[in-house]
């Protein structure tokens, strides 16, 4: 089992890479096709969406999360938010990786991958982009 603890010894407490993470973006992905089928027929053209969660201030082991219908393109990405494009003409839901920019979670260098496949440039990108991220 891999966990992201940099130097915590294992238990049965810690969560398996992946075990959360998978079935929220199944969530996630499935949510924002809700989102396209309730605004599409009322939005002429393209559209946005925004999705951005956050833990919550009370309840421990919660999130908070909420979803904007944009009509016009975001100027640039901000820190924690996935942004979809409804890609109108194509009828097709995509991401928009410019404007995507992930919370900066820790990873243990031995569960980094070394493979140059595994690079995303757009995420560097739109951290530059956005001007509020310094990249290590």
């Amino acid at each position: 089992m891999q966990t992201t603890l940099i130097g915590e010894k294992r238990n049965s407490n810690m969560q398996q890479m992946g075990e959360t993470r998978e079935p929220m973006a199944q969530d996630c992905w499935a949510d924002a096709h809700r989102m396209v089928e309730t605004y599409r027929k009322t939005v002429n053209g393209d559209f946005w969406i925004a999705y951005a969660a956050k833990p919550h201030t009370h309840n421990k082991n919660a999130i908070v999360a909420g979803w904007e219908v944009i009509a016009k393109k975001p100027e640039q990405g901000m820190v924690g938010v996935l942004v979809f494009r409804w890609n109108s003409t194509e009828e097709r839901l995509e991401v928009e990786p410019d404007l995507c920019l992930p919370y900066d979670v820790p990873v243990s260098e031995s569960e980094m991958s070394k493979s140059s496949k595994d690079v995303f440039s757009s995420i560097g990108n739109a951290a530059k982009k956005s001007g509020s991220i310094l990249l290590a």
